[in-house]
């Protein structure tokens, strides 16, 4: 494991033209979408036609053709605006657009690929489900050969996007049941929402608000070209175990992110409020909790961007990736609750998006792996 990387000036002028992105684009809006609970097709449009779906991959599929390191930049400037839209670029980069980019065939990633990395199409993983979570290897969703079609059946739960998806990719078993992980395949499935045996049951309910969507889906005879299953069949959990790398990088740079909006709203909030007849910074109490969020977000981001470094290198990063998720997202609810502390009645209030940041970063400790399982990654790695 190395912990050498750099940024370019290249890198720092990216960060400063998404920051710019934000703030026009994002912060004006936020607010609105959040309290009215209504989902912001027009902005993630203009995300994905800023490039921002697509960093690391190729202008010839929309993306900008960047690196790893300004995907991890730009999912992090995405979240210290609105990490709702941080996550959505994340899955297009990481769980969705991974597989199809280094597994599928060229007609998919010209198709799908490009339509995702254009923002022609939200897409969504359809992964977990009632009794396979962390276990994602005991799938009970299968596709049934038929003819040149597969009959996809099953359960799933938590599909971030699915109610509103143009593209769903399902991990279905299309081998025995005691083939294990090598029974699973990734099938792609344009337009699900157009087809009869793809039933939306409900959004479930989340902490991180009315404006996202988590998705329950029933699958009930959905068919699909046999052409569309990405790569080879009975592979897909290695593709999404790949992808998760990849979109632990990006979960990790959700947690900068907020880390990153907690502070800064605590450190501008603990300069203005006065109590005693000074500005609350300049008591200790105060102070040090502003240095250890500064210190410890600091931190994550190193982590975060010496995983993408690595993975430039065109390296496998299933460690790095594993500690920077854990460490940056456990970093962001320590700083959401120490912001929620500094700004006090302030903070608890839903006057401020002091709370938002609370709710955001206890569900990033949960997807892409919980942070216990990051930490089962990390400690298996070491032997190996």
């Amino acid at each position: 494991m190395t912990g050498h990387f750099e940024l370019t000036e290249a890198h720092h002028e990216h960060r400063e033209e998404v920051r710019q992105f934000c703030k026009a684009e994002i912060d004006p809006y936020v607010e609105t979408h959040e309290s009215e609970g209504t989902f912001p097709f027009d902005i993630v449009e203009t995300v994905g036609e800023a490039g921002f779906n697509g960093v690391q991959y190729g202008t010839e599929y929309d993306g900008l053709g960047l690196d790893y390191r300004s995907y991890a930049i730009t999912i992090e400037e995405l979240a210290r605006s609105w990490k709702f839209l941080a996550g959505t670029a994340s899955i297009c980069g990481s769980l969705v657009g991974y597989p199809i980019h280094e597994f599928g065939a060229e007609w998919q990633r010209e198709e799908w690929l490009g339509s995702i990395c254009a923002g022609d199409w939200i897409p969504a993983l359809s992964l977990t489900e009632p009794d396979a979570g962390s276990d994602a290897a005991a799938l009970e969703t299968t596709a049934e050969r038929d003819g040149d079609e597969y009959v996809i059946d099953g359960h799933k739960v938590w599909t971030t996007n699915g109610e509103v998806a143009d593209f769903v990719v399902v991990a279905a078993r299309t081998g025995d049941e005691d083939d294990g992980a090598g029974g699973v395949s990734l099938i792609g499935v344009p337009n699900p929402q157009e087809r009869d045996g793809f039933d939306v049951v409900r959004d479930i309910p989340s902490m991180e608000g009315e404006a996202a969507i988590e998705s329950e889906i029933k699958y009930d005879g959905l068919r699909v070209p046999a052409e569309n299953v990405i790569g080879e069949e009975g592979r897909g959990f290695r593709y999404v175990m790949e992808g998760l790398d990849i979109g632990r990088i990006g979960t990790a740079a959700q947690g900068v992110g907020v880390a990153q909006a907690a502070f800064e709203a605590s450190r501008d909030f603990a300069d203005e409020r006065e109590q005693f007849g000074q500005p609350i910074r300049e008591f200790q109490g105060v102070s040090f909790k502003l240095a250890d969020m500064a210190t410890e977000v600091q931190a994550s981001r190193l982590l975060t961007l010496q995983a993408a470094a690595k993975r430039d290198q065109g390296e496998r990063v299933t460690q790095e990736a594993a500690m920077a998720k854990a460490k940056a997202t456990d970093v962001a609810m320590d700083a959401a609750t120490e912001a929620v502390q500094i700004h006090g009645s302030r903070g608890y209030s839903k006057d401020r998006p002091i709370e938002r940041y609370m709710r955001v970063a206890k569900g990033m400790q949960i997807y892409e792996g919980t942070n216990e399982i990051n930490r089962l990654v990390v400690a298996n790695q070491l032997y190996e």
